[in-house]
């Protein structure tokens, strides 16, 4: 089973994405970057799709990222699509107003591979529960067409 994290940041974190890009590959979750995709439509679209097929978003807020409009673009098509947003936040970074009530991971710029951890290891857990989920309702499908192939069974 799949779980696909849509991550955030602005342009000037993209050395953290790709260290936390590697630790989420380890434990088996899919990041999913916008950065990596080009497609001949627009990125508008293109976000839209990744956060709507995606589990969850995670967004880096590192010093001056909180004012990028793409991190405020992309939390409000997640908001919009009801997605779980979990921030990863570097120490002394604004948090942005939308961000305000979440819990979030804080981020240490001189060990930043601790909050990566962190951050993967809730991504597996929340993965664990959807496949917990999955697989209870898939027995309770295969339980109901027991069911119903011995109420058919019972009528001949």
């Amino acid at each position: 089973m799949t779980f696909k994290v849509f991550i955030s940041s602005s342009v000037r974190d993209m050395q953290i994405v790709r260290e936390l890009k590697e630790i989420l590959e380890r434990y088996g979750i899919i990041p999913v970057l916008p950065s990596e995709v080009i497609l001949p439509m627009p990125i508008a679209r293109v976000i839209n799709q990744q956060i709507q097929t995606s589990d969850c978003v995670l967004v880096i807020v590192g010093r001056g990222g909180e004012r990028s409009e793409t991190v405020n673009f992309e939390l409000g098509v997640a908001t919009a699509l009801n997605k779980p947003v979990i921030p990863i936040v570097e120490e002394g970074s604004e948090i942005p107003e939308n961000l305000i009530n979440k819990e979030y991971i804080l981020m240490d710029r001189n060990r930043p591979k601790l909050s990566y951890e962190r951050a993967a290891q809730y991504l597996s857990r929340l993965k664990v529960e959807k496949e917990t989920r999955n697989a209870i309702g898939g027995l309770l499908l295969l339980g109901l067409g027991l069911l119903l192939l011995s109420a058919l069974a019972s009528s001949d």
